[in-house]
């Protein structure tokens, strides 16, 4: 078996609490939201997941210390509670008409995991350790990493069996998503789940690279302290990739020298076909919408001028590339500067709004990459640039916790 998925003992909210103590998935909120999330809240994971955001003047000692007796209290006070035996947790998601369930579980992280467990996107150091070093101070892991397959096993009808019984928890995040959690207590059902799982050859990450990233150190550690240690488990949320939905990320750039005039004609002379239209949300790869000028045009990014093939190219690579680089001479170490980005849950209508309240210059709304394209991009281990993807709907932190022993 190549990849070890096992049920574990959870730590859970009470029911009474679960809505208002789990988070949406802090990386995908911004301070201001993150705030607002837990004002006039008691307890909230917020305060685990972002230390820092509530208190940015905190050295990471005091941050560490901080996030160490907040959880401490939350179990004290019999906020959190842990389940008495092991299991598997059947997750549901629906939003708007669109439901996919997927199994919450532990992973085994060893040093054959890198060949099992996929990436597709680069990482920041800094963020990294910042979650390794709440992971370490806790002894727990908040939030699964989002994990997807090609599907080889039959959950199905299981999921079915448990779709017509009470979850133990049901509530609505922020923006619409319901979510549902069963918990399988009976070991048939157990036995069940872990010979189905143990079908999945390789898992892709879609969400989660940073906390992933941070449990992979966390495994070098735990071999350099003692050469005995063979592994350390990883929190894991497993969905179908059939049920997956994924969303563009686009990009919002304020420009460092030329004005919107002089780049629209650039744009005119690079590439091919460059046509003023109304929006029309892009679904062929190589198509973006640019709104410049207070105008939206349509073109195709694999119709440039350059005599190259670029058509293994993501996307935002060619952007990169054609665009931020080569035409508004912005260089990769500027782009933080210059370069803001906006998940495709937000329309047109969100991205002209920041063009004409002058937070950017211009905007390009692109075709969201499919699962297909990247499987195919893990498979080769190469990555795509941060803010490639938006899985949605996201998952929640926090409904399922998983102590370690460190």
């Amino acid at each position: 078996m190549a990849i070890k998925i096992s049920s574990f003992t959870g730590l859970r909210p009470i029911k009474k609490l679960a809505h208002s103590i789990v988070s949406s998935s802090f990386d995908n909120l911004s301070d201001k939201e993150i705030k607002k999330a837990s004002k006039n809240i008691n307890w909230n994971f917020l305060n685990i997941l972002s230390p820092e955001t509530f208190f940015p003047n905190h050295s990471k000692k005091q941050l560490t210390n901080y996030v160490r007796g907040y959880l401490k209290s939350m179990v004290d006070n019999q906020i959190l509670i842990k389940d008495d035996d092991p299991n598997f947790y059947i997750y549901k998601l629906s939003k708007n008409s669109r439901v996919q369930y997927g199994v919450i579980a532990s992973i085994e992280i060893n040093k054959k995991s890198h060949k099992h467990i996929l990436p597709h996107e680069k990482t920041f150091t800094a963020k990294e350790n910042s979650i390794l070093r709440n992971i370490e101070s806790t002894k727990t892991q908040v939030g699964p990493v989002y994990l997807t397959y090609k599907n080889k096993n039959n959950l199905k009808l299981l999921f079915k069996k448990y779709s017509i019984t009470k979850p133990e928890y049901f509530f609505t995040s922020v923006g619409g998503t319901k979510h549902s959690l069963w918990i399988t207590k009976s070991s048939k059902d157990r036995n069940y789940i872990s010979s189905q799982l143990s079908k999945i050859e390789t898992l892709y990450i879609a969400d989660g690279h940073h906390r992933f990233a941070a449990i992979s150190k966390l495994f070098k550690k735990a071999v350099q302290k003692n050469k005995k240690n063979k592994s350390v488990p990883l929190l894991a949320a497993l969905f179908d990739q059939s049920s997956v939905k994924i969303l563009s990320y686009n990009r919002l750039i304020k420009l460092k020298k030329n004005n919107p005039k002089e780049i629209l004609d650039i744009i005119k002379r690079s590439f091919a076909n460059v046509k003023l239209c109304k929006f029309k949300k892009p679904t062929i790869k190589g198509d973006v919408m640019l709104f410049i000028c207070n105008k939206w045009f349509s073109f195709n990014l694999l119709n440039h001028s350059l005599k190259r093939d670029l058509s293994h190219e993501t996307d935002i690579d060619l952007i990169n590339l054609l665009v931020i680089n080569k035409i508004c001479r912005i260089k990769k170490n500027e782009y933080k500067n210059y370069i803001n980005y906006l998940p495709g849950k937000y329309g047109p209508k969100d991205l002209e709004k920041k063009v004409k309240k002058n937070e950017a210059d211009i905007a390009f709304f692109v075709c969201p990459m499919t699962m297909h394209e990247i499987m195919s991009i893990s498979n080769r281990k190469a990555t795509v640039p941060q803010k490639s993807t938006f899985f949605d709907p996201k998952l929640i932190d926090g409904l399922v916790n998983l102590q370690m022993k460190l």
